[in-house]
């Protein structure tokens, strides 16, 4: 637990929300007896037991109620503003880490699982924060507050009422007892994650499924999360339905119990006419908190696999960055020296050496799953190395943090993100106060600027999720080479960035890519070989290792993997469908 505490970093004010909140929340759950002793007072007051003031009493009531409603209002303000500390905090410190994080480990992971550790994982903390500690205040001190008030005044009722109470908390803790052997919380959240990750895969692949006709029986992951998570539920409800109906029953036999008992006692003289009607009103509220009790139980329980999911995320080894400054680098010359790179136990890049001059093309091609995207990525910054160095101008990568880092290098994916908003907003991306004019020359740069002015609001037109138009992937592609363009960085990566052009958009965007990359130290991944047949350097991977080095002219004179791949693409170009006429018969 003192683990979880640390990762739940509270700052003082928070602290200082927190306290506050639990002792306006104690003293709410004080005045909550307060009517009902009133109303006792009173019965004796008419039955000519005591001699208290009428006008004092009913004072005194409105008195505990507004106080009550003063302590609440409090109680709850300052409870929600310390969860939102915590839980601003605490997302604020996952997204640093999430950003730090090689791009393998995100590929390895699903979008629900990700979107459940950030929002419902966190969310558990926030609830728990927010609602559960001060209803725990509550729910502890009012039964034994009640009980204690009840035994000072009928010992016998309240002998009854308190063997009630370990009645309702023995039959809660033995659920809690076998929620917790049965691991119940565990599967469901493992099954809610599941059925998360299933419903997003299930409508991103919407369009393949019209086009294919298929129902939702075919697509079997989707129904078997379904189907699983249907089962976890059905089985909690078999299994705790029975122990939550008798606990419910329980928690509402004050009640019964005092009118059942209390009448005999009345008879016998072992209790008053008043006392007996206390315990009829305030024994109806005093164990009613206990079930809130029981939801903070399930809540901790719940919580507790939130931060272990939340832990394991940052315990992920985040990329060491150094404070070096990129004004350090005068020549951008790209060098990789004994570079290996493992995702577990698999070795993707293995002794992997090259160097890239400023102002020259290195182009890195070979066949699928020889780690080219991966090489790419790693040069870009962007992946762990577990071995060797990535360097610029004789500068580890590592040496810059990543706002530095981004001012020397740009990588540009096959399929770039485009994020909810304005495309001006896309193109600057994360540029405060962006300059418009510098916005529309990189848009023109990338061949780009005809499609955006073609829309009614032009670079306000709003794209991404929600947006006023849809992109195409070539249109997507160009927003992202207009991205880089802005930037103006002196190295760029470039991971299939036209491979959803067409032939007449790829003869454009070759022709933008000439005039942004002159001068500029570039490293491209490409399978369109004919597009880098001018590289100054041309890689050739195959299975992690660079098996051939050299240009375009002398990989083909090796007659090796380079001009078997040549040829493969020359005859996929040539390629084309035809049909025999058959002879109409006369």
């Amino acid at each position: 637990m003192e683990q979880k505490a640390k990762l739940i970093q509270v700052s003082p004010l928070a602290k200082l929300m927190l306290a506050g909140s639990l002792v306006f929340g104690a003293f709410d759950t004080l005045l909550i007896p307060v009517p009902y002793l009133v109303a006792w007072l009173v019965l004796e007051h008419l039955a000519g037991n005591t001699i208290w003031p009428m006008d004092q009493l009913f004072f005194w009531v409105f008195v505990a109620i507004a106080a009550r409603w003063l302590a609440s209002i409090v109680s709850t303000t300052l409870s929600h503003l310390s969860a939102m500390l915590v839980t601003t905090d605490l997302r604020t410190r996952l997204l640093e880490h999430l950003v730090r994080l090689p791009m393998h480990w995100h590929a390895s992971q699903t979008q629900g699982g990700i979107k459940k550790v950030f929002t419902s994982d966190i969310g558990q903390v926030e609830s728990f924060l927010a609602h559960h500690i001060p209803d725990t205040v509550s729910a502890l001190l009012l039964p034994i507050l009640s009980l204690i008030c009840l035994l000072w005044i009928n010992w016998i009722l309240g002998l009854l009422l308190a063997l009630l109470f370990v009645a309702c908390i023995l039959v809660q803790t033995a659920s809690l007892a076998r929620m917790s052997k049965d691991s119940v919380l565990g599967r469901y959240n493992r099954a809610l994650e599941d059925l998360n990750s299933a419903v997003v895969e299930f409508t991103r692949g919407m369009p393949v499924i019209k086009l294919f006709n298929r129902e939702l029986s075919s697509f079997s992951k989707m129904r078997s999360c379904v189907d699983e998570f249907r089962d976890i539920q059905t089985q909690g409800y078999v299994t705790f339905a029975p122990r939550w109906a008798l606990f419910s029953t329980l928690t509402v036999m004050p009640f019964t119990l005092a009118a059942v008992a209390g009448a005999p006692l009345y008879l016998a003289g072992q209790a008053t006419l008043s006392e007996v009607t206390l315990f009829l009103m305030l024994g109806c509220v005093c164990l009613s908190p206990l079930t809130k009790l029981v939801r903070l139980a399930a809540m901790v329980s719940e919580m507790t696999q939130s931060l272990d999911r939340l832990r394991e995320v940052l315990a992920v080894e985040m990329e060491q960055t150094g404070t070096f400054s990129a004004s350090l680098v005068r020549t951008p010359q790209i060098r990789v020296q004994n570079l290996c790179v493992r995702f577990g136990e698999k070795t993707v890049l293995n002794n992997i050496s090259l160097v890239a001059e400023p102002g020259t093309t290195t182009a890195i091609v070979g066949p699928s799953g020889s780690g080219k995207s991966t090489l790419a990525a790693t040069i870009a910054g962007l992946e762990r190395v577990d071995s060797g160095t990535v360097s610029i101008d004789g500068y580890p990568l590592a040496s810059f943090p990543a706002s530095e880092l981004a001012g020397l290098i740009t990588p540009v994916f096959q399929a770039p993100h485009i994020f909810a908003g304005t495309i001006a907003e896309n193109i600057a991306l994360g540029v405060q106060n962006p300059r418009e004019e510098d916005i529309v020359r990189a848009a023109r740069l990338a061949r780009c600027a005809q499609f955006i002015e073609s829309f009614p609001r032009a670079y306000a037109t709003r794209i991404g999720e929600g947006g006023e138009v849809h992109l195409s992937g070539g249109q997507k592609q160009r927003i992202a080479l207009a991205r880089m363009a802005y930037r103006k960085t002196p190295v760029v990566v470039l991971d299939e960035a036209t491979s959803y052009a067409d032939a007449e958009s790829e003869a454009e965007i070759q022709a933008a890519l000439s005039e942004l990359l002159r001068g500029r130290t570039v490293i491209v991944v490409a399978h369109r070989l004919h597009t880098i047949a001018r590289a100054q350097q041309i890689l050739v991977l195959k299975e992690g290792e660079i098996v051939e080095r050299g240009t375009h002219e002398s990989l083909l004179a090796e007659h090796g993997v380079y001009a078997s791949m040549w040829e493969a693409h020359h005859k996929a170009r040539s390629w084309s469908i035809r049909t025999r006429r058959e002879a109409c018969p006369c």
